[in-house]
């Protein structure tokens, strides 16, 4: 069965009408689709916060049994469609090394901002886009995730191979967690092999609740920081300390060339 989550990303629209109009009809669909917590969040602080924080939209896809050469050309003839947008900074996509582990594709849009994200997904020909890439894969989830401070390595580069990491934070767990995550930091982020990782937070609270990426130049790279004692016992904690956690390796497509 083909779903796809686009609530989170009506949110965001809906969040813009707000705050380019300011009707009430538009602050009645804010309401309608936002936590009792997110409705009542006073507009002044949530312009700037729109305004100013950087976004991800993560799609992760799965392809039709016997299908994935039908969704790649498809992927071909809309990639001008979804690049050309001024305000979308970054495209990239990955598929999952493991052919049969689910999502079988990464695909990671970033923005400047949520106004940017939003202007991004209510134009035209993304909308249509989104409406028919549940048609073009067996199952697609979407989710928005912000950017944490836990790490600070990013080397710039188009480094082929991602670790990913899907974390659930434990109930009630979730600070005790990020304490530990800031006394490991730099444990993580020391080895040469590694040339990039970033965490995440997802925006709408859901599962996953975290995501984490780490980037090296080469499989060999990969597995050499794999293997270093310290990482190994980061890694086996990390799954203590966590609610959930799921692992994936994927590898750098080239689809989408958008910088």
């Amino acid at each position: 069965m083909t779903t796809l989550k686009l609530g989170n990303l009506f949110l965001i629209i809906a969040m813009v009408l707000v705050a380019l109009t300011g009707c009430s009809r538009a602050r009645d669909m804010v309401a309608d689709t936002t936590s009792p917590t997110d409705a009542t969040m006073d507009m002044d602080e949530t312009m700037p916060m729109m305004e100013a924080t950087p976004v991800k939209l993560v799609w992760l896809i799965d392809y039709p049994e016997g299908g994935k050469d039908a969704y790649i050309a498809w992927v071909a003839s809309i990639v001008p469609t979804l690049q050309a947008p001024e305000e979308v900074v970054r495209i990239r996509s990955y598929d999952n090394q493991d052919s049969e582990m689910s999502p079988n594709r990464l695909v990671e849009f970033e923005f400047n901002s949520f106004l940017d994200a939003a202007t991004y997904l209510n134009r035209p020909e993304i909308v249509a886009v989104l409406e028919e890439l549940p048609n073009r894969s067996s199952d697609t989830t979407v989710h928005t995730f912000i950017q944490r401070s836990d790490y600070a390595k990013g080397e710039e580069g188009n480094w082929m191979v991602k670790g990913v990491y899907f974390i659930d934070y434990p109930l009630g767990g979730k600070q005790a967690y990020l304490e530990w995550v800031d006394s490991i930091s730099a444990t993580l982020v020391e080895p040469a092999e590694l040339k990039a990782i970033a965490s995440y937070d997802n925006y709408y609270g859901e599962s996953p609740h975290r995501l984490v990426e780490l980037e090296f130049a080469t499989q060999e790279d990969a597995d050499a920081y794999a293997q270093l004692e310290d990482v190994m016992a980061v890694e086996v904690e990390a799954q203590n300390r966590a609610g959930s956690w799921a692992e994936h390796i994927f590898e750098l497509r080239l689809d989408y060339i958008k910088e």
